[in-house]
């Protein structure tokens, strides 16, 4: 009997081929879908990719201004850059690379934390470029739409604003500024405030919807006053700073709903279709 009861109990071995015919097969067809790269219109709202597309203007926007601004390269910045380099010089980060940096390190650092998905199909960059061409020419109708509004208010016809029309006639330092309007306006209002206002009223137990809402505006409103404060600052007019708070809202929604390389894309692009090809 005890013989008997050692063998129920011993464990008899399971050949090898049999153990692995054992094990659950993956389905191909699941594991398609799961390595995939995402769509496009999910890749272009992550952070890398809007890091790869962003980073060639921002370095050709740098070495630029290093080159055509000779012995005083500050002159060609863009206000927001001239801004956020001026807060770092007083932090004692003077160095003219440390701004460039800190955008790879906010980006990375946001689509690290996020856990968002690094693979992309590369030709979405070129679908990039064409989407924020598509948005910079609906903006571009849209002022059209206020020149008109504007001209029947005042019996006159208002001119078509630039967003950071820095030369009379189109020339090589104007258009260096909008690339530097496109990156570092986004980067400072878009980028940094957007999600800053975002998180405060959510903090404050505001419904998602409306902190959204409220994050834009407010973004939007700062980035229509900034272009009329310091020096120097342009001459305050209702249409200029109707324009541009609408501009800042609809900025800030394509950054929300798009990303932010094609608020940067868009940006660009329109001051270059408005400045540059008038």
């Amino acid at each position: 009997m005890k013989f008997a009861r050692a063998l129920t109990r011993s464990k008899v071995p399971v050949p090898r081929g049999r153990r692995a015919a054992q094990l659950p097969q993956p389905d191909p067809q699941v594991w398609l879908q799961d390595h995939r790269p995402c769509s496009y219109w999910e890749a272009t709202r992550r952070p890398f990719p809007s890091l790869l597309f962003v980073g060639p203007l921002v370095i050709g926007y740098e070495v630029s201004v290093l080159l055509a601004g000779g012995a005083d390269p500050g002159g060609l910045r863009s206000g927001a850059d001239a801004w956020m380099r001026r807060g770092l010089a007083a932090a004692g980060l003077a160095d003219p690379w440390f701004l460039p940096l800190l955008l790879v390190v906010i980006l990375m650092g946001w689509q690290i934390s996020r856990s968002h998905d690094w693979r992309f199909s590369p030709p979405i960059l070129a679908g990039m470029i064409a989407e924020s061409v598509i948005w910079a020419i609906a903006l571009l109708g849209i002022g059209r739409l206020i020149d008109l509004g504007f001209s029947f208010l005042e019996q006159g016809r208002a001119p078509l604003l630039a967003l950071n029309a820095t030369a009379a006639r189109p020339n090589l330092t104007a258009f260096i500024g909008y690339v530097g309007a496109g990156v570092y306006e986004e980067t400072l209002f878009r980028l940094m405030l957007v999600p800053t206002f975002f998180a405060t009223l959510k903090l404050l137990q505001m419904p998602q919807m409306l902190a959204s809402s409220w994050a834009v505006t407010a973004s939007a409103l700062l980035f229509a006053l900034a272009h009329h404060a310091g020096s120097p600052g342009e001459p305050f007019t209702w249409y200029v700073f109707i324009f541009r708070w609408m501009a800042g809202v609809f900025f800030a929604w394509v950054f929300v709903l798009r990303g932010f390389g094609i608020a940067v894309g868009t940006h660009t692009a329109y001051d270059i279709l408005v400045g540059w090809i008038g």
